[in-house]
């Protein structure tokens, strides 16, 4: 019996390792999403600590005008620290969208492969069946020709 063997199994491996390539470039970008969100986390936490100080402060009754200018300086940085990673995550957005839409065609080609693969693979052993049971008949054939004579 012939060994079944496809035809296109290095193709597939390399379909294979592409697809592997565009899961680890998705998973890259959704880290650096992951970490922007953290950042955004951590500054509104910041802006909100900022802003429980500053009330703790004013309640004080003393006014110090280099404190709130501070203070208000500090609030604006805050705020455009905010806003430049809110503008980072929209920025990244096509990018994940782009590699998620790569994911999803490579492990198209990839099952396409495979359904094939299998599909030749149950061809093969439909043949080898076929085969066995002509090889079986000639047997028998052979032996019933033998008793004739």
């Amino acid at each position: 019996m012939a060994k079944f063997r496809f035809r296109l199994e290095t193709y597939l491996r390399l379909k294979m390792a592409a697809r592997d390539q565009c899961r680890a470039d998705l998973a890259e970008v959704l880290r650096a999403e992951d970490q922007l969100k953290q950042h955004q986390v951590d500054i509104e936490r910041e802006m909100e600590e900022h802003n429980t100080y500053v009330r703790s402060v004013s309640q004080k009754g003393t006014l110090n005008v280099d404190l709130i200018a501070a203070s208000q300086n500090e609030f604006v940085f805050l705020k455009a620290l905010r806003q430049e990673k809110l503008n980072l995550m929209q920025q990244l957005q096509p990018h994940i969208q782009q590699r998620r839409q790569a994911l999803i065609d490579a492990d198209h080609e990839v099952r396409t492969l495979e359904r094939l693969k299998e599909q030749k693979h149950q061809q093969h052993q439909q043949w080898e069946l076929a085969l066995e049971a002509k090889q079986m008949d000639e047997i028998a054939l052979g032996g019933f020709r033998r008793k004739g004579d």
